[in-house]
């Protein structure tokens, strides 16, 4: 492996030339501010605008457009929203479990409908998601999760034995699920596209624009006020796209916690190795099937992206942790074990980044203030490429007072779990982990 140091900012999607734009300066009145470029933040200047032509959007990115979760996930394409379908039939029962499965049908779709109608160029690629179990508990749980997809009406394919290995032969897996209406593509790329999607259709992007302090509606005015590093925004209703970064109201602290996963990338694989992996999906996702699982990838130039889903909380969240070189080792010699034909390869990128958890795994999608004027869609617990742009959507219907299926579902308004305090979250979060783990070894298969 390459003993270069590994820089936080060593992100694989961000190693295209990129010319920031425009930092917001002075007093400006806006219909609409967004606060987050992120893919919820421009998920939701797209489908206001295109709802409300005439309102002037204004996006404000605190850094520039990438820097955030968007841009430092694996570039997984699914319209997971929850844990497990189990868990879903059991907190909402079975109906409201289909009505959400019926919501997720709608992400990928709806990531294609945009990628198609706007030419986006983002390497995407329909290969599917699969995952393995390499034990025979793991397949017992994975059965289990098969049974509860295909009586929600989500497409799967079931795998055992033999035919598992055929899916993903490089492991001995002893069964597998198949869900073939994911995909996989690069995030920054398609995110970069969108802001130049939305600002062809008159929305303003400020970038390196950080929103300092919001103040709400009053019971005199719903104007909103929005003071940046450089400016100040005065906006008739404003969304919180910030997922797992603090908002300016905090009003999502102790509720979307923010978490840190790690993932590394390597030099493009040889044919042979490519090849080695025995895995018809090519480029699809595939995961491990326990809770802190493994998952691989490759980028449209075969590059394996790799990552061991071990989430970590500090203490001190306010700082950045984006470098934890120990992880980024435990990273290279897991994936070495599990694929010993890529020993030797170079690891040429490597980073970590925040998601946003929730404690039920379900995203909050909402409207907020006196005057009902704020709306936010957080906590997309490390799936949220998806899924962020059904919540720009549903954003979009509520700001224009729709009665449809997409505001009238069980994740508006809901209520949070909530922490009430950082050592309390830290303990619970790292107990919480801990059963994890237990439950793991238990299952097998982990490294």
């Amino acid at each position: 492996m390459s003993n270069e140091r590994i820089l936080p900012r060593d992100i694989f999607w961000l190693g295209n030339p990129y010319q920031t734009g425009p930092i917001l300066w002075g007093d400006q009145e806006a219909d609409v501010a967004i606060v987050g470029g992120g893919f919820t933040g421009l998920a939701s200047a797209y489908f206001i605008k295109r709802r409300f032509p005439e309102k002037r959007i204004i996006v404000l990115e605190a850094e520039y457009i990438g820097f955030g979760s968007s841009g430092r996930n694996c570039g997984g394409v699914a319209g997971n929203m929850g844990h497990n379908y189990s868990n879903l039939r059991k907190k909402f029962g079975t109906e409201k479990m289909m009505q959400l499965q019926r919501l997720m049908i709608q992400c990928v779709d709806l990531v294609e409908e945009l990628i198609r109608e706007h030419k986006i160029e983002c390497d995407y690629d329909r290969a599917g998601r699969l995952m393995v179990a390499e034990t025979d508990a793991q397949a017992k749980r994975l059965e289990e999760e098969a049974k509860d997809c295909q009586q929600a009406g989500a497409p799967v394919e079931w795998f055992e034995g033999q035919h598992a290995r055929e899916q993903f032969g490089c492991l001995d897996i002893k069964a597998a699920v198949r869900y073939p209406n994911e995909g996989v593509m690069d995030p920054v790329k398609f995110l970069r596209e969108m802001k130049r999607v939305v600002e062809s259709l008159g929305v303003e992007v400020y970038e390196n624009s950080r929103c300092i302090q919001m103040i709400p509606g009053t019971s005199t005015s719903r104007k909103i006020l929005i003071y940046t590093n450089g400016g100040r925004v005065i906006a008739e209703d404003a969304v919180l796209a910030t997922n797992a970064f603090s908002d300016p109201l905090r009003f999502f602290r102790f509720k979307v916690l923010p978490l840190y996963v790690y993932v590394i990338s390597t030099e493009p694989l040889s044919q042979a190795q490519v090849e080695a992996f025995q895995y018809p999906g090519g480029r699809g996702n595939v995961f491990g099937a326990t809770n802190l699982y493994w998952a691989r990838n490759l980028t449209a130039d075969n590059r394996l992206i790799f990552n061991e889903n071990e989430v970590y909380y500090y203490y001190n969240n306010d700082k950045d942790y984006s470098c934890r070189p120990s992880s980024f080792q435990r990273q290279y010699e897991l994936m070495i074990r599990k694929f010993p034909f890529l020993k030797g390869i170079r690891m040429t990128h490597a980073w970590g980044g925040l998601i946003g958890i929730t404690l039920d795994f379900l995203p909050f999608i909402g409207r907020t203030g006196m005057h009902g004027n704020i709306y936010y869609s957080v906590g997309y617990n490390g799936c949220g490429l998806a899924p962020s742009q059904v919540a720009g959507k549903i954003i979009a219907a509520m700001m224009a007072d729709e009665k449809s299926d997409l505001t009238d579902n069980v994740l508006i308004g809901r209520k949070a779990f909530y922490v009430p305090s950082t050592p309390l979250m830290y303990l619970g979060l790292n107990a919480y982990k801990a059963l994890f783990k237990l439950e793991d070894q238990r299952l097998g298969g982990q490294g």
